[in-house]
């Protein structure tokens, strides 16, 4: 257990750490407002070079669970439920078995494996292999176990979501708030196993206030971002977008 002061040493001004994990809590808050998704894509590769991956999926997980409950009720009355139960449902099952992994493999393989999904997803949004169709249940819940898998595992689940729903038949509103609404309900089972691994430490709490307000305004400007932009103008940023990420959070540097 740490003391009260080391506690407020993860705070040091001084420290630069602090300052590059603000940065990217805003680009990532920016990201998640605007396509509703990709801030884990943003977010977790940078903070697990800062400080580890385990800190860096229990922060991201805090912050955005706090900053998006309050926008949350209108995405739940737009998205499709009959698509988002069951893969809510899938993903719960699958996450005890990822969160696992999480914690008996070595933070820098960790980091590897989660830098090559990146990397691997955005290659396959960018070529424009994604789902093509109305979602079946079968291939719902398959992907909703994959995704609780990985979410366990790397904090990153959501690309396969993006691949499934951004090449159906639907509007970029109800793939986005089909997306908010996955993880709102989500976030109840993630928050259970993280509490229950013992993850919620004291210094990750802290750290977590203290990067909210930065995530939340973020996030508040990508929305906004969002209601000028077209269905298009929408898919086309946030493809391009997942390319620059997986550029510029390949470790190679770290390793």
């Amino acid at each position: 257990m740490q003391s009260f002061s080391e506690i407020l040493a993860a705070l040091d001004a001084s420290d630069p750490r602090l300052y590059w994990a603000a940065a990217t809590a805003v680009l990532a808050g920016f990201v998640r407002g605007f396509t509703g998704f990709g801030a884990g894509m943003i977010f977790i590769p940078a903070a697990s070079a800062i400080y580890d991956p385990v800190t860096a999926i229990v922060l991201l997980f805090l912050i955005d669970t706090l900053a998006t409950l309050p926008i949350l009720p209108p995405h739940f009355r737009n998205c499709r439920w009959r698509e988002v139960g069951p893969m809510a449902l899938a993903a719960s099952i699958a996450f005890p078995f990822g969160l696992m992994f999480l914690l008996r493999v070595d933070p820098l393989a960790t980091r590897w494996f989660l830098s090559l999904f990146i990397l691997f997803v955005t290659a396959a949004m960018a070529t424009g292999l994604r789902y093509k169709g109305e979602p079946r249940l079968g291939q719902t819940f398959a992907v909703g176990s994959a995704m609780g898998f990985l979410s366990g595992a790397i904090g990153l689940g959501g690309p396969l979501i993006v691949l499934f729903w951004l090449g159906g038949p639907e509007r970029a509103a109800r793939v986005r708030s089909n997306i908010f609404a996955f993880f709102g309900a989500f976030s109840i089972v993630s928050a259970a196993g993280y509490w229950w691994s013992g993850l919620f430490t004291a210094p990750r709490l802290v750290g977590a206030l203290a990067l909210l307000p930065l995530y939340a305004g973020a996030m508040a400007l990508g929305s906004r971002l969002f209601d000028r932009s077209t269905d298009e103008w929408y898919r086309r940023a946030a493809l391009a977008l997942c390319a620059a990420i997986a550029l510029a959070t390949m470790p190679f540097w770290h390793s």
